[in-house]
């Protein structure tokens, strides 16, 4: 049997990328990041993309603690384990920022994944969350875009979303952010497809 596409999902500790996860999974398989996971732990779960299955790589700690102008050696070295052992290989580079916490780490993460792992040869998208408030939440794009061509950061291609369905509705059934939150899910199964 085949093996499945790995995609990969990385960005600092609080972009969402646990929350992505579950919101593509449809249920809670990913824990919210736990500091005391080694450097770069990584965990693997087969969600279904809308009849196609991929393994998300789930990823935490990158940087020396409060340093992001660089990246630990236990946390490059787990890296390098997790790629090497990936059977099929590396498949798509899913770079999930919170649009809130825009940071000077972004040219190291970055770098680190898309230069040093992808050998600028594995596809990278850019998955923005956080933007539940934004109308239209594509708007986010729009007003960055330009900022992240400065730095030289290029994607194949980019979903501006929320993984929070927001808090329950008082005057019936559902959430605050449902209908953002289906956009969301569809917006970043078709990035990954």
């Amino acid at each position: 049997q085949p093996s499945l596409p790995n995609v990969l999902l990385f960005g600092e500790r609080g972009a969402g990328k646990s929350s992505l996860i579950n919101m593509l999974a449809s249920q809670d398989v990913s824990r919210l990041s736990d500091p005391g996971l080694a450097a770069f732990a990584s965990r693997g779960y087969v969600v279904d993309m809308g009849g196609r299955e991929v393994v998300l790589w789930d990823s935490v700690g990158l940087h020396k603690g409060d340093d992001h102008d660089a990246i630990s050696e236990g946390a490059a070295r787990n890296l390098h384990g997790l790629i090497q052992n990936l059977h099929g290989g590396l498949n798509l580079l899913v770079y999930c920022i919170n649009a809130a916490r825009v940071s000077e780490a972004l040219d190291v993460n970055y770098d680190a994944f898309y230069r040093i792992i992808g050998g600028k040869k594995v596809p990278v998208v850019l998955v923005v969350t956080g933007l539940e408030n934004k109308d239209p939440m594509e708007g986010w794009w729009k007003e960055n875009e330009a900022e992240f061509k400065r730095h030289g950061l290029t994607f194949d291609g980019h979903a501006c979303i929320t993984t929070t369905r927001g808090k329950p509705l008082k005057d019936g059934p559902g959430h605050w952010h449902d209908e953002q939150y289906e956009q969301s899910r569809l917006a970043v199964r078709e990035l990954i497809k």
